[in-house]
C-alpha cells in the first residue's frame, strides 16, 4: 500500500470549523481519516479525477461519484497538488486496466448480441432484457467522462455498439422476430396446411410460432382454439424446440382433456412420435406432483366428484351439530337474518358451497376471520364462520381418518411442493386450454412451475368474452391483467370464426362489447348471409314458443339430407326444461336431433340451430337476478361493476353455439332486460 498522506490545516479546523481530515493513497482508492474512523472511496466509485479548488491561503479537494460529491477543506495548495498528482497516476493506471477488462467483456457481449439477433429462433423479452442488463451494468462501471478521457480509439466502437443496442433493443428484436415469423411460416407451411382437416389460418399459425415468455391467445367462439393448441404442440416438436415429455398441456375438465388427447394423437400421427404430450387436468397434475414427492399417489375422496354424496355428508353433519341447542339457535339466528334462508336445507347448501370455495382459496380460518372483521356485514359473516368452523373440522377429520384428500388439497399441496422446490418441474412449455376459467390457486401453481425454469414458456388460450364460472372461483381478471400477473406477453387474437355466420356474429359481438371492461376484438365469420339470423318468438308459454321454433327450423331446412339437423335447446336453469315433453318432440320432429341443456353446459358445444328459453325478467330469468349470498362473496373474485357482466357473457355463449340461426323465446309481458336491449337498440333481428 502506498503510504503517502496529507492532512488539512489545524488552523482551519479550529477557527473555520473545518472537520479534520487525513487523506492517503490506498491500493483500492482514496482513504479518509476524520480522527475517529477510516473510510475508503474506491476507484470504482469515482466519477472523475478529483479536482482542486484553490482559495487564498488554502485549497479544497473536490471528489465526485455517480451518486454523491465530497469536499475536503483546508489543505496546503502545494501539498495538495503533489498528493493529487500521485493519486491521479494511480487512478489512471486503475482506469486503464479497468477499461481493458471492460473492452474484453464488451467484445464478448457484442458477439452474444449479434448471435442473439442472428439466431433462427424467437427472441423472448426475458432474453433481450438479460442482455440489456449485462450491457448497462458493464457501461455503468466507468463514467462516460472517464471513458471518453482514457479509452483508446479501438475501444470506442465496441462500447458504442452496446450503448446503441440498449437504446434500440426493442425495435431490433421486433424486426428480428418479424423476420423469423416470416421464415417459419414458409418453412412449416405444409405442416400447418395438413395438421388439421382444414389448413390453419394465418392468425393460428402466428400464434403457434410466437414464443414469447408468456403468450395469450384470445380465441373467439368457433375460431379454432383446439386446433391452435395442437398446432403449437406439433410445431414445438417438429421444430425440435421441445420433446413431448417437456410439454405440459392442461385442461379444466377430464372429458375435455380426453377429447383433446384423442384429437391431438390423430393430428400428430405424421410426426411418427413414440409418444405425444399427455394432456392433463389441473387435478391430474396435482396428483402427479404429490405422487412424485411423496412416493405414492394420494387417495381422492368420493366427495370430490359425487356432489350428492358430499351434500348428504354436509346435511348429516349439520343435523348432528343442531342436536346441540346453542348451535341450533345460531343457525336459526343466521337464517332469520337473511330472508332467503328460511330452511336448514338451504343453509346446508350454502355451507357446502362455502366449504368448497374456502378450501380452494388456500386460506386459513383465522386469516378469513380477520378479513371478515373489516367487512360491512361483519356480524352476520362472523356468525356464519362460527357455524362453519365445526363443519370444517369434522370434514377434515373425515378425510384424515380415511387418508384422503379433495381437489383443493391436491392443488394446495402441489403448490407447496413446487414453490419449495421439492418437486422439480421437467416442463419447458406449459399450454393451458380455456384460460378464462382459471382461478387464483391454479394461476399460482402455474407461476410456481414457470419460476423453476428461466426458459419456461406459458401458452394460454382463452376468451374473456366466454368467462362464465365466477361462482366456482374463476377470476376473469387473471386474463384481463395477464401481463401484469405473469410478465412480458405476446397477445394474438384468433378473429375468424368457422361456426356462426356474420349476422349472429355481429349481434353477439356488439352485445358483449357494451361492457367496456371486455378485451376489445373483432370477430369475422367465414359464412356470410344478408338477412338477420336471430329470431324473436313472443310466447306466453315456453313450450309453445319451443314448438314454433322447431317448426320454423323444419320449414327452412327444405333440402333432403341423410344427416339430422342438430338443435340445442338452452335454458338459464335446468329446472326450466323439466316440463318439456322430450320424447314427444322427438317423434314430432324426427328429422331433428334435439339436445336439451343449460347454457353453462352448452359451453364448448355447437349446433345447427339454437333455441333459448326462459328469457324473462326476475330472480330466475335471463339475466338471473338471483343475488349471491354475501358470505360466499367473501371467497369469490371481486364483483364486476358493469351490470350483469357475467350474465351478458353467458348470453353471448348461448348465441354463439349456433351455426345457422338462433331463436329467442320470451314473454313480452315479462321480458328479459336483454330482449328489451336488443329491441330498443335496433339490433338486426327477425
Amino acid at each position: 500500500m502506498n503510504s503517502y498522506e496529507i492532512k488539512n490545516n489545524g488552523f482551519t479546523n479550529f477557527f473555520l470549523r473545518h472537520p479534520p481530515a487525513i487523506l492517503s493513497l490506498h491500493r483500492k482508492g482514496l482513504q479518509i481519516f476524520d480522527g475517529e474512523k477510516k473510510i475508503i472511496l474506491p476507484f470504482s466509485r469515482l466519477h472523475a479525477i478529483p479536482q482542486i479548488r484553490y482559495r487564498v491561503f488554502w485549497s479544497h479537494l473536490f471528489v465526485s461519484t455517480a451518486k454523491k460529491t465530497y469536499l475536503y477543506k483546508g489543505f496546503s495548495s502545494s501539498q495538495l497538488r503533489r498528493f493529487l498528482a500521485a493519486f491521479s497516476e494511480q487512478f489512471t493506471t486503475y482506469i486503464q486496466e479497468q477499461l481493458k477488462l471492460e473492452y474484453r467483456e464488451a467484445k464478448q457481449l457484442k458477439a452474444e448480441i449479434r448471435h442473439f439477433l442472428d439466431a433462427s429462433t424467437f427472441r423472448r423479452h426475458s432474453q433481450s432484457q438479460n442482455i440489456i442488463k449485462q450491457a448497462r451494468d458493464l457501461l455503468a462501471r466507468t463514467s462516460e467522462h472517464l471513458r471518453e478521457q482514457f479509452a483508446s480509439a479501438a475501444h470506442a466502437p465496441t462500447l458504442k455498439y452496446l450503448a446503441d443496442f440498449i437504446s434500440a433493443a426493442e425495435g431490433k428484436v421486433a424486426r428480428c422476430n418479424a423476420k423469423f415469423m416470416k421464415q417459419e411460416l414458409l418453412r412449416y407451411q405444409s405442416f400447418f396446411d395438413g395438421i388439421e382437416k382444414n389448413p390453419l389460418t394465418l392468425a393460428q399459425r402466428q400464434a403457434c410460432i410466437t414464443g414469447e415468455d408468456h403468450n395469450l391467445v384470445l380465441a373467439g367462439a368457433g375460431t379454432g382454439k383446439t386446433s391452435t393448441l395442437i398446432g403449437r404442440t406439433g410445431y414445438l416438436i417438429a421444430s425440435e424446440q421441445a420433446a413431448p415429455e417437456h410439454i405440459l398441456m392442461l385442461a379444466f375438465a377430464r372429458k375435455a382433456a380426453e377429447e383433446m388427447q384423442l384429437r391431438q394423437d390423430q393430428c400428430l400421427q405424421p410426426l411418427k412420435l413414440k409418444n405425444t404430450p399427455v394432456i392433463k387436468t389441473f387435478h391430474a397434475l396435482g396428483l402427479e406432483i404429490i405422487g412424485t414427492v411423496e412416493g405414492a399417489w394420494p387417495q381422492i375422496t368420493l366427495f370430490a366428484e359425487n356432489r350428492a354424496a358430499f351434500s348428504q355428508f354436509i346435511n348429516q353433519t349439520i343435523d348432528q351439530l343442531m342436536a346441540e341447542p346453542s348451535y341450533q339457535q345460531q343457525v336459526y339466528r343466521f337464517c332469520d337474518s337473511q330472508g332467503a334462508l328460511k330452511q336448514t336445507s338451504e343453509f346446508s347448501s350454502l355451507m357446502l358451497e362455502f366449504l368448497v370455495l374456502f378450501k380452494q382459496s388456500q386460506q386459513t380460518l383465522s386469516e378469513l376471520t380477520a378479513r371478515v372483521k373489516k367487512q360491512k356485514e361483519a356480524a352476520r359473516s362472523s356468525v356464519f364462520l362460527s357455524l362453519f368452523s365445526p363443519v370444517l373440522m369434522r370434514y377434515e377429520q373425515y378425510l384424515s381418518a380415511r387418508n384422503e384428500i379433495d381437489f383443493a388439497d391436491m392443488i394446495g399441496k402441489a403448490i407447496k411442493y413446487v414453490e419449495s422446490g421439492r418437486f422439480v418441474s421437467p416442463y419447458r412449455h406449459i399450454l393451458v386450454d380455456e384460460f378464462q376459467d382459471i382461478s387464483q390457486d391454479r394461476a399460482r401453481l402455474l407461476k410456481a412451475l414457470l419460476a423453476q425454469k428461466e426458459d419456461a414458456v406459458l401458452f394460454a388460450v382463452g376468451d374473456d368474452w366466454q368467462s362464465i364460472y365466477r361462482f366456482t372461483g374463476s377470476d376473469i381478471n387473471i386474463t384481463r391483467r395477464f401481463s401484469a400477473l405473469f410478465g412480458a406477453t405476446a397477445v394474438t387474437t384468433l378473429d375468424l370464426t368457422f361456426r356462426f355466420n356474420n349476422q349472429i356474429g355481429d349481434v353477439a359481438s356488439t352485445f358483449i362489447r357494451q361492457n367496456p371492461e371486455q378485451i376489445p376484438k373483432e370477430i369475422r365469420s367465414v359464412t356470410t348471409v344478408n338477412s338477420p339470423t336471430i329470431s324473436l318468438i313472443d310466447s306466453s308459454k315456453p313450450e309453445q314458443g319451443l314448438e314454433r321454433a322447431l317448426t320454423s327450423i323444419v320449414q327452412q331446412e327444405l333440402a333432403p339430407s341423410d344427416k339430422k339437423i342438430t338443435v340445442a335447446v338452452l335454458a338459464r336453469f335446468n329446472f326450466m326444461l323439466d316440463n318439456i315433453p322430450f320424447a314427444q318432440l322427438g317423434k314430432q320432429y324426427p328429422q331433428l336431433d334435439i339436445q336439451f341443456m343449460s347454457v353453462h353446459a352448452s359451453k364448448g358445444k355447437e349446433a345447427d340451430h339454437v333455441i333459448v328459453l326462459g328469457l324473462n325478467n326476475g330472480k330466475y330469468g335471463f339475466p338471473s337476478q338471483k343475488e349471491t349470498d354475501p358470505v360466499l362473496a367473501l371467497l369469490l373474485p371481486e364483483q364486476e361493476k358493469y351490470p350483469y357482466a357475467e350474465e351478458r357473457r353467458l348470453f353471448y355463449v348461448a348465441l354463439t353455439r349456433a351455426k345457422n340461426r338462433v331463436y329467442l323465446v320470451y314473454n313480452s309481458h315479462d321480458a328479459s332486460p336483454f330482449i328489451h336491449e336488443l329491441i330498443s337498440q335496433h339490433y338486426p333481428l327477425s
